[in-house]
């Protein structure tokens, strides 16, 4: 018999590969296999063991301890390298039995089977190793179903979140609108100072997502006088103190409107903090210098600069230099410093192309 390949000719459930350059020693092994679920290939050398491997996916490899040419661990080792989820097994006799025991804890083989063997320790050792294989591409599967399920998962978690968002922007952009035209004097102001205060944060370099945290802010920051009376928020003459009182409250009302949305996390600061001073002289917490979050310094600069360059019952619209004189005068009191700097490095004409777009432009809740 030509002991170089034998096959059998079952059609089994695995493919087991049994390397040994004894024709006794593969002989019993075609023997022993006979009753166990799985085509036998057999090889002489190491060889053709490799030459085996490449040509069909080997649930378990058996490999002697010494093989011509070469050795069964190395071999063994060679063959994880390429298909990592085969099961490996190593022949030794009695005497190499310690080598076997050390090349087992070293590189991860699943076992050895010693020579002579028993047929019932042989079958139990095989059946064993194809259980481990069989074990092993069924948690792989079930990996990469649930690496699948977590992807789909994540998407719908990402489109559920923009649904919220969706959701949430139409809410506070209707209470927007419904605040410009309630308070006429001020139509279309918020979304004016988004614009404008979009363009400083540009021009200090905040990161893409700070500069839509400020845009968010700026548009949503006077949602709060939700909350005040009409008596108070459409009175044609001045305030009382009481009324003030009430008037400067919607600064913490927008506060606590927008907490709890998630991806408004840093607008509602600028929402809640908007009236402010760097010298500490602001409302509603006395907040002073740095302690104020960036896009509040930014929009107390917009919100002036807007003021005042926009028409009012009581007075024509400043010129873009009177009110920049303004902002100027009141650097280190009322405003931050750099933010200041910043400002003045803009040029009108880019303040005049976003007065115009205001009328076109997204609100800038994305």
């Amino acid at each position: 018999m030509n002991m170089e390949t034998i096959e059998s000719t079952l059609r089994g459930k695995h493919q087991i590969l049994c390397i040994d350059d004894d024709p006794i020693v593969l002989n019993s092994f075609a023997r022993d296999f006979r009753d166990i679920n799985a085509d036998l290939t057999l090889a002489t050398t190491a060889e053709q063991g490799l030459q085996r491997v490449e040509e069909k996916q080997f649930s378990l490899v058996i490999s002697d301890l010494k093989l011509p040419g070469a050795d069964g661990i190395k071999f063994l080792q060679s063959v994880s390298r390429r298909f990592p989820d085969t099961v490996r097994i190593l022949i030794s006799g009695q005497a190499d039995f310690n080598s076997a025991v050390k090349a087992i804890n070293q590189t991860g083989l699943f076992g050895f089977i010693t020579k002579p063997w028993s047929i019932d320790s042989l079958k139990e050792t095989v059946n064993k190793a194809l259980e481990h294989y069989e074990m092993s591409l069924e948690n792989k599967k079930l990996t990469t179903a649930l690496s699948v399920k977590c992807a789909e998962l994540g998407i719908m978690t990402i489109s559920l979140e923009k649904e919220v968002q969706a959701r949430t922007t139409s809410m506070l952009l209707g209470m927007v609108n419904a605040l410009d035209l309630r308070d006429t004097e001020t139509h279309w102001h918020s979304r004016r100072v988004a614009l404008f205060a979009r363009r400083l944060a540009e021009e200090l370099s905040l990161d893409e997502a700070q500069i839509l945290e400020v845009e968010r802010g700026s548009l949503l920051h006077d949602v709060g006088k939700i909350g005040v009376s009409d008596t108070i928020l459409l009175k044609p003459g001045k305030l009382t103190p009481e009324e003030w009182v009430e008037m400067r409250r919607h600064a913490e009302y927008g506060y606590q409107i927008l907490k709890n949305v998630e991806f408004l996390h840093e607008a509602k600061d600028l929402v809640g903090q908007h009236h402010e001073r760097w010298d500490g002289g602001g409302y509603p917490r006395g907040l002073k210098e740095k302690e104020i979050y960036i896009g509040a310094r930014i929009f107390a600069v917009i919100d002036t600069y807007d003021a005042m360059t926009s028409d009012r019952p009581y007075r024509k619209a400043l010129s873009h230099a009177i009110a920049c004189e303004e902002i100027r005068n009141m650097s280190g009191s009322q405003f931050d410093p750099d933010v200041v700097a910043a400002w003045e490095r803009i040029p009108e004409s880019d303040l005049i192309r976003l007065r115009e777009q205001t009328f076109t432009r997204d609100s800038g809740l994305r």
